[in-house]
């Protein structure tokens, strides 16, 4: 059966693309037997300038705690806990964390499908 309730232990986890920091997938498909959406907690090291990608999915972050900026869609905006932000399918973006504390924050996608990717390749997911 699958879990409707998923403890932060209990979740699969990993490294972000490029070793920029730590992914954990609480629901999914595998996990929860989401259909429509996935979340994780994931968190970015200080100082780390992400590189620009874009998925085929709308995604979504809430930012928990940490200082930064996205780059999306020729603007910079600046993002620090309680900011929500929204990505829409194939926008490339980038994020920018600050040198003093790492960037933890939800991540939602919608519907399903990079996380299937960070869990097979890891490090390596997103590269073309």
């Amino acid at each position: 059966m699958k879990k409707r309730v998923v403890s932060i232990e209990e979740g699969v986890k990993g490294e972000l693309p490029s070793g920029t920091g730590k992914f954990n997938i609480l629901l999914d498909g595998d996990m929860a037997g989401t259909k429509h959406f996935s979340l994780l907690i994931n968190e970015m090291h200080a100082g780390i300038k992400g590189l620009e990608h874009s998925h085929t999915v709308e995604h979504a972050w809430y930012i928990l705690s940490g200082h930064g900026r996205i780059y999306m869609e020729g603007k910079v905006y600046e993002i620090g806990p309680g900011m929500a932000i929204f990505a829409p399918a194939e926008v490339p973006h980038k994020i920018e964390v600050d040198e003093k504390e790492s960037l933890r924050y939800v991540v939602i996608y919608a519907p399903p499908g990079p996380e299937k990717q960070l869990k097979e390749k890891g490090k390596d997911a997103f590269k073309h």
